[in-house]
C-alpha cells in the first residue's frame, strides 16, 4: 500500500479524491491522508514516516505549496511531491519543477492523468 498525503485547503477535494480512487483505495493500492495546510502536513509527515508521495496545492493560507515543498525536500529528500494548481501558466510550472517538485498538474484534476503520474512515480 502506498500512503499519499493530500494537502489542500479545499475540503471538497478530499471527497473527490476518495471517489476518483475508490477502486484503488478499496483494493489497498493507495491510502490517502488529508491536510488543510502546510503546517498540518509537516505534523502528519512526522507521524507517518511511510508516506511515499505528497500532492499539494500551490496556493494555500499560512504556508504555500512552494514553501511546503522546500521544507519537505529539506527533511525528506527522497519524498516525491506533485504540485497542483488552478494556474497552469508555464512560470508556475517552471518554478515548482525547479524547486524540486516531481511534477506539476493543473486543477481541476483529471483523474486519468493523476493516476498515470502516481503509477509512474510510485511503481
Amino acid at each position: 500500500m502506498h500512503k499519499i498525503l493530500m494537502v489542500d485547503d479545499e475540503p471538497d477535494l478530499d471527497i473527490l479524491i476518495q471517489q476518483g480512487f475508490r477502486k484503488e483505495i478499496r483494493d489497498g493500492l493507495y491510502n490517502f491522508i488529508f491536510a488543510r495546510h502546510g503546517a498540518e502536513a509537516l505534523e502528519l509527515m512526522e507521524k507517518n514516516l511511510d508516506i511515499k508521495l505528497v500532492l499539494t496545492d500551490l496556493n494555500m493560507p499560512e504556508m504555500n505549496g512552494l514553501e511546503l515543498l522546500a521544507r519537505l525536500k529539506r527533511y525528506y529528500s527522497d519524498l516525491k511531491v506533485i504540485i497542483l494548481s488552478a494556474y497552469g501558466d508555464s512560470e508556475s510550472r517552471s518554478v515548482a519543477l525547479s524547486a524540486g517538485a516531481a511534477d506539476f498538474l493543473t486543477k481541476p484534476i483529471v483523474f486519468s492523468e493523476l493516476q498515470s503520474k502516481l503509477k509512474s512515480l510510485l511503481f
